[in-house]
C-alpha cells in the first residue's frame, strides 16, 4: 500500500486558484481595507509591484507572517501618546489592550482563509491522475476536498493534517515555525520588565503574542497523523509539496515510523526544483539513496 503525502501543487495541478495569492484576490476583492493594513506591517504599500509584494510576503506566507519588524513596531508604539492622566504608569493593562487592538489581525485573516477556501469550487475539477485510488491512504496539507469529491478516495483514508472545511475535522490551520522570534521577544520584555518601562512592555507582550498565534505548533498537529507501519506501506509519494518549512518535521517523523526503510517518491514540475526538493528531504532526516525524483509529468497522467 503506498502512502501519498499531498500538497498545494496538487490542487494548483488540478488548476485549482489555490495560491496564497490567490488569497490575496479574494481579500483585495472583498476586504481591501484589512488587505492593506494587513500588508503595511511588512512594509508593502499598494503602489508597491506585485512580484515584489509577492516576494516579501505572498510566496511564503506562512513563513513569512513572523517577519515583521519588532524593532520598529516597539520604536512607533513607545512614542505613542495614550493622552493619559497619569502617564504611562500602572496603565500596563490598558496599553497591552490597546496595542493589542492595533495588532489583532491575524485572527481576522484566520476567519478569511476559511471563507475564501469556501469559495473554491471543485465541482467540475476532473481527475488528473490514475495513481490516486482507495488502495492508498493519503496525508494532505491542503484544506479543499479533492481526494473526497473529485476521487472519491474514503475520508476515512485521508488525514488533513492542518484541518479542513469538512465538520468534524479542526478548523484550517495557519501558521509559521520560527520559535526564534518567540525567544527574543521574550529577552526583550524581560528586559523591559526589569527596567520597569510599561510602555515597552505592553508592546512586548503584543509582540509575543502575535508570534504565538502565528506559530504552528507542529509537535501539537503530529499526533493526528495516522499510525504508520512500513510492513504494510511499501512507498510514500509526495506530490505538491515543497518539503521545506515548518511541515519539514512531520516528514522526518513518517520516516521514524516507517522505521527508515521506505523510498521516498517525489514528483516535481519543474526540473530546477530537484535538487532543492532532494534537498529539503534529506534536510528532514530522509537518506539519500531512498529518494528517487520523478516528473510530475508521469503522475498527471489522465
Amino acid at each position: 500500500m503506498k502512502l501519498f503525502i499531498i500538497g498545494n501543487g496538487f490542487d494548483i495541478g488540478h488548476g485549482l486558484p489555490t495560491q496564497y495569492w490567490d488569497f490575496r484576490k479574494y481579500l483585495e476583492n472583498v476586504y481591501p481595507d484589512f488587505l492593506y493594513a494587513f500588508e503595511e506591517h511588512y512594509y508593502i504599500y499598494p503602489r508597491m509591484a506585485d512580484a515584489e509584494k509577492a516576494k516579501l510576503l505572498w510566496n511564503e506566507l506562512e513563513t513569512n507572517l513572523a517577519n515583521i519588524d519588532e524593532d520598529v513596531i516597539i520604536e512607533n508604539g513607545v512614542s505613542v501618546d495614550m493622552d493619559l492622566e497619569g502617564g504611562d504608569v500602572g496603565i500596563e493593562d490598558t496599553l497591552y489592550q490597546y496595542f493589542s487592538d492595533e495588532y489583532s489581525y491575524i485572527e481576522r485573516l484566520a476567519k478569511y482563509l476559511k471563507q475564501w477556501v469556501r469559495t473554491i469550487k471543485i465541482r467540475d475539477t476532473k481527475k488528473k491522475s490514475s495513481l490516486i485510488t482507495d488502495e492508498a491512504i493519503y496525508i494532505t496539507f491542503n484544506y479543499t476536498a479533492v481526494l473526497e469529491n473529485v476521487y472519491g478516495i474514503s475520508p476515512s483514508k485521508i488525514t488533513h493534517i492542518h484541518g479542513s472545511l469538512r465538520q468534524y475535522d479542526i478548523e484550517p490551520v495557519l501558521g509559521h515555525g520560527n520559535q526564534e522570534r518567540i525567544e527574543r521577544i521574550l529577552e526583550k520584555k524581560e528586559e523591559a520588565e526589569h527596567l520597569f518601562d510599561e510602555k515597552w512592555t505592553s508592546i512586548c507582550r503584543v509582540v509575543e503574542d502575535y508570534y504565538k498565534r502565528t506559530y504552528k505548533d507542529v509537535n501539537r498537529y503530529a499526533v493526528r497523523l495516522p499510525r504508520l507501519d512500513a510492513k504494510t506501506i511499501d512507498e510514500i509519494c509526495v506530490v505538491g509539496h515543497s518539503l521545506a518549512g515548518v511541515d519539514r518535521t512531520y516528514f522526518n517523523r513518517i520516516d521514524n515510523m516507517t522505521m527508515h526503510r521506505l523510498t521516498w517518491k517525489v514528483y516535481y514540475y519543474r526540473p530546477e526544483e530537484k535538487d532543492r526538493l532532494r534537498n529539503n528531504l534529506i534536510d528532514a532526516g530522509v537518506e539519500s539513496d531512498r529518494i528517487e525524483m520523478v516528473p510530475s509529468s508521469e503522475f498527471y497522467d489522465l
